[in-house]
């Protein structure tokens, strides 16, 4: 009885040193200086934007993720035009308190040419998105 207790504690402790393992194992991301941003609309339309990356400070890449994505709801949602919003290119910049992006797109006119836009938002390094400038 007390053999099986002892190899049911080791047992025990054996699988929480693992999982604490691959908890501290677990690598971040960085975001890199140029990358691409792939983005889905929800009728199936694909992206591929490329990002330049200008900014001062080491971000993870999943809160600039966030952050990226939170700003193309935004613009789209701003456009009103969610079938001809076409986004082109993404910059990121630094600002004095927060960090700035320039996300330049196109979408269809009345007539039906497509016209240029460019929408800059402010964000933390945290991957919050806050006003459109």
């Amino acid at each position: 009885m007390v053999n099986k207790s002892c190899k049911l504690c080791f047992l025990l402790l054996l699988a929480m040193l693992f999982n604490s393992t691959f908890l501290f194992s677990q690598q971040v991301t960085m975001a890199p200086k140029n990358f691409i941003f792939s983005w889905q609309k929800a009728n199936g339309d694909q992206y591929e934007i490329p990002v330049d990356n200008n900014l001062e400070v080491q971000m993870e890449q999943q809160r600039v993720n966030r952050a990226l994505m939170q700003i193309l709801l935004k613009s789209v949602l701003k456009s009103r035009d969610f079938d001809s919003f076409d986004p082109l290119h993404i910059t990121l910049l630094p600002d004095e308190k927060n960090q700035v992006a320039i996300l330049e797109f196109t979408k269809l006119n009345t007539s039906g040419e497509t016209k240029k836009f460019t929408y800059y938002f402010t964000f933390d390094t945290f991957g919050n998105v806050f006003n459109q400038l």
